[in-house]
């Protein structure tokens, strides 16, 4: 299992995306293995359909297409989840944790699981999950 923060599926989908070839080869690759937070589906479907950022609804359209498709696996928060993603907000308050980032958190904790598929890294580099031993931080993928 792989969770998926939003750049690698907006990349993947999005061939103007600057990050669309590394992207869309890894998610080939690592395709059965994602997990998608459903918080994040929102967030991708706009950005896929943002014509600013070289969108088109159809992107989005594509998108939920694969997830009707069972491909990716999309999974829910819990209350605990939110708790934590509440914990996670408040400690980071002054790195401005963005709450997709917290809810990808929350969940690798919950899951524990260590790889994330993420373009935006700096964030998720210094969470400190309480799962991890402390000093460690989550795998981020695809590697640079």
């Amino acid at each position: 299992m792989i969770l998926c923060d939003t750049g690698p599926l907006v990349a993947a989908f999005n061939a103007a995306d600057r990050d669309h070839v590394r992207c869309a080869a890894f998610l080939a690759e690592h395709w059965s293995r994602l997990v998608v937070p459903s918080l994040t589906v929102t967030e991708i479907c706009h950005l896929l359909a943002d014509p600013q950022r070289q969108g088109r609804p159809e992107l989005a359209a594509e998108f939920c297409a694969a997830i009707a498709a069972d491909e990716p696996r999309v999974i829910e928060a819990t209350p605990h989840d939110y708790r934590r993603k509440a914990e996670l907000l408040a400690t980071y308050a002054s790195l401005r944790l963005q709450v997709v980032d917290a809810c990808i958190v929350a969940l690798a904790e919950r899951l524990d699981q260590r790889e994330v598929a993420a373009l935006d890294r700096r964030d998720l580099l210094v969470v400190a999950p309480r799962h991890l031993p402390k000093g460690e931080r989550l795998t981020l993928l695809p590697a640079d």
